[in-house]
């Protein structure tokens, strides 16, 4: 027999039981499906909850010891235990947290159909973009900028955005080190599509934008909440944050002021939360696109980098261009390339006009300035009407553009109250939407001051 012949037969030995092997792996996965719907039936029936991360945090550890046992790479071992989890998650029909979505899309079905509605559920200021962006944006389409740009945007915006953040932060931008991104959203996504891959969780402070928790399903990796209380004015625990990290954790997300509760962390804490993730090599994830509507100095991650952060930010709030879908990123020079590259395998570039008109946006302080001061007004006209309310509890926000008020003593959830309140032409956004809060809802204060007064009075007699 040549030596071409037994190798023949060798591989289709070796191939015959890779097949076999194959298949046996698909059985079992079968069958701790059909184990996990069982599980799902029993904790329905005795009412238990239908998460267990303490289960999910020993049976990590079994799978990292097993990786080494079997000098399997942690790193591939992870993913089959997020696609493992995944199945068993789908087997047991749990239910995904609700989306911000469903109450727009409730309120838009009635606007339809010509009713009224006070549209507090929006995150969406009511302000119009400075009257510079649009003479920008017109000059550039007239001048038929109107091209392909650079993933990262173009020179002049990104020289202006790196001019900005030196006069507003007093933090110097290598060009290398900022750009342009297609939205605020987007920059979030890069950021953790290039820091935490298939398998592998972040940590992130709840409540918050459900686009975090939403961003990580779609890149099958696990979001490891810290849920936050009222009694605790919203700051988080730096041990529960410690105790939330696990061996698969590469980011911790933060986002100050918050979306829904309006929170603005203590530079201290922010600090400490900072250096942790320095002691246990995460990278920072920092979300600053209210950071402007802040009412009592809130820290930022330029103040004093770690040595892995981005920085994401959009141009939607601060000047009022939530249309526009432009935002900007602040990392090292090989993450930025990497968002980049992100970028120009999806959507290439901003659109060439609407980036001159952000470059006048970055120069258009007074109209910030009067954005901020009337978003105040509001916040102050809100609290003093919601005081007036003795069945809700809530905090007056320190930044941001909402109030994240608890129902006490209704009898119902924040999705039936947001129910009840649509029939009343009101509508709001439900607490599940943001966590686990089924008794709290947001308001946001997108609209003027009078539209605002009027919806909260709406509530009131609901709650009477």
């Amino acid at each position: 027999m040549t030596e071409t012949v037994k190798a023949e037969s060798s591989l289709a030995e070796l191939r015959a039981e890779i097949a076999r092997t194959t298949k046996e792996i698909v059985r079992l996965v079968g069958r701790r499906n059909q184990l996990a719907q069982e599980v799902g039936m029993l904790k329905s029936k005795a009412s238990l909850p239908a998460e267990d991360e303490a289960v999910e945090d020993a049976l990590l550890k079994e799978v990292v010891s097993e990786c080494d046992r079997a000098g399997l790479s942690r790193t591939a071992g992870f993913k089959i235990f997020q696609v493992l989890l995944e199945e068993s998650k789908k087997a047991q029909g749990l239910r995904q947290t609700s989306s911000p979505m469903a109450s727009f899309a409730k309120a838009v079905a009635l606007q339809r159909q010509g009713v009224k509605v006070i549209r507090l559920d929006v995150g969406e200021p009511d302000f119009r973009p400075p009257r510079r962006v649009l003479i920008g944006c017109a000059n550039a389409l007239y001048g038929f900028k109107t091209h392909y740009t650079g993933p990262r945007g173009i020179p002049e915006l990104t020289t202006a955005l790196r001019e900005y953040i030196a006069r507003k932060q007093r933090f110097e931008v290598a060009s290398e080190e900022v750009m342009a991104t297609p939205s605020g959203r987007f920059a979030v996504y890069a950021a953790l599509a290039c820091t935490v891959g298939e398998g592998e969780s972040a940590v992130v402070i709840e409540p918050n934008w459900p686009a975090y928790r939403e961003i990580l399903a779609s890149l099958h990796a696990r979001p490891l909440a810290v849920r936050t209380q009222l009694g605790d004015a919203w700051n988080p625990s730096l041990e529960e944050i410690k105790d939330a990290i696990r061996p698969n954790t590469k980011a911790i997300v933060l986002s100050y002021p918050n979306n829904p509760t309006g929170n603005v962390i203590t530079p201290s804490l922010f600090r400490e939360i900072v250096e942790l993730a320095d002691d246990r090599d995460l990278t920072v994830i920092s979300d600053e696109i209210y950071n402007e509507y802040s009412y009592r100095p809130c820290p930022s991650i330029l103040d004093k980098p770690p040595e892995r952060f981005v920085l994401t930010a959009s141009f939607s709030k601060t000047w009022a261009m939530t249309g526009f879908r432009v935002g900007y990123a602040v990392s090292s020079r090989e993450t930025i390339a990497s968002m980049a590259k992100i970028a120009s395998l999806t959507v290439t570039s901003i659109p060439e006009f609407i980036q001159y008109g952000a470059i006048e946006a970055l120069n258009a302080d007074s109209d910030v300035r009067r954005n901020v001061r009337t978003m105040k007004e509001r916040i102050d006209a809100v609290a003093e009407a919601l005081g007036q309310i003795d069945s809700l509890e809530y905090l007056k926000p320190d930044g941001a553009m909402y109030y994240f008020p608890e129902l006490k003593g209704y009898r119902g959830t924040g999705e039936k109250f947001a129910d009840h309140l649509l029939n009343k032409g009101v509508s709001v956004t439900p607490g599940s939407s943001f966590g686990e809060y089924p008794k709290f809802f947001r308001i946001s204060l997108g609209q003027p001051k009078e539209v605002l007064l009027e919806g909260v009075k709406r509530m009131g007699e609901l709650l009477v």
